[in-house]
């Protein structure tokens, strides 16, 4: 067992690639058992903007969302469980505190006008499943995240947020150009300003460069959607310039990654969603920088 205080905290959110969409869990890779030494939020009782405090409880696969009803998906949230949970079965305690995760994230979601992850969208809940769900993404977020130092203040832990990772963005590629150019920037700074605030200190932004290049030409020829795609990773970058503690990830470092190919082997066959290898190897990078650090 485990005698000291410390406590890392993982927080995913986003649209469909944080959920780990089209990515159903096998029955040996499903987490029905809660863990030991992983924890997080259920939605049966978190899930709110009236809650005044956190409900951990041991992790599992299913139910730990707080966005959409997509359960036993092999989300890096999943993934990152389960390979911390067996460093630590390995006897590599010594290493690694108590994992806290906070996953939230519903598919085709952005932060521009109309979507539930801009500051402005109504302020509500609606459980459900992708297509029936509605949340406003980012009050609920910002009260969870108020909630997390009082929370170990309780349990009387240190905490470290060991990354706060941003997989979403994919549909505002979707937005005109003028209200890209105009509010882009502007949300996204916001956004992740906003959480660190709610948090109560600076924590490290991981955002996840855009990459479904052939899903943009897919749905539209004319390379507009390529073009504003890339004009979302330009704004990624320009925040990680402006910001010490924003980084900007590209899975496509992957050993796996092949170019040249649709799906460039990181991608299912709708080439916009990640495979189960990719995920996993996300989690594995965010555990060997953990364990490195």
């Amino acid at each position: 067992m485990q005698s000291d205080n410390r406590a890392a905290v993982f927080i995913l959110l986003g649209q469909s690639n944080a959920v780990g969409h089209a990515l159903p869990m096998r029955e040996e890779n499903k987490i029905i058992q809660p863990m030991k030494n992983v924890f997080g939020l259920s939605r049966a009782y978190n899930q709110s903007f009236d809650n005044t405090e956190l409900r951990w409880s041991g992790y599992t696969s299913y139910g730990m969302n707080l966005g959409e009803e997509q359960d036993n998906t092999y989300s890096v949230a999943n993934c990152l469980a389960q390979l911390w949970q067996d460093e630590i079965d390995r006897g590599n305690e010594k290493r690694l505190p108590d994992l806290y995760i906070v996953h939230i994230a519903i598919g085709a979601q952005g932060v521009t006008e109309g979507y539930m992850w801009n500051p402005e969208y109504e302020k509500k809940i609606i459980p459900g499943v992708l297509r029936t769900v509605d949340i406003a993404l980012t009050p609920l977020t910002n009260h969870i995240l108020s909630l997390l130092k009082e929370s170990f203040d309780t349990m009387e832990k240190d905490f470290e947020v060991i990354g706060l990772h941003w997989r979403g963005s994919e549909n505002d590629a979707s937005a005109s150009w003028e209200v890209l150019e105009n509010t882009a920037q502007k949300i996204h700074a916001e956004l992740f300003r906003g959480f660190c605030e709610n948090i109560g200190r600076e924590v490290p932004v991981i955002l996840h460069r855009l990459v479904s290049h052939e899903r943009c030409t897919d749905l539209d020829p004319t390379g507009e959607s390529l073009k504003k795609m890339h004009y979302i990773n330009s704004v990624f970058d320009t925040l990680e310039k402006e910001n010490n503690n924003i980084t900007v990830w590209d899975v496509r470092n992957c050993p796996h990654y092949v170019p040249d190919v649709r799906g460039n082997g990181i991608f299912i066959e709708d080439v916009v969603h990640f495979t189960e290898q990719t995920n996993r190897w996300v989690a594995e990078q965010i555990l060997k920088r953990y364990i490195i650090s």
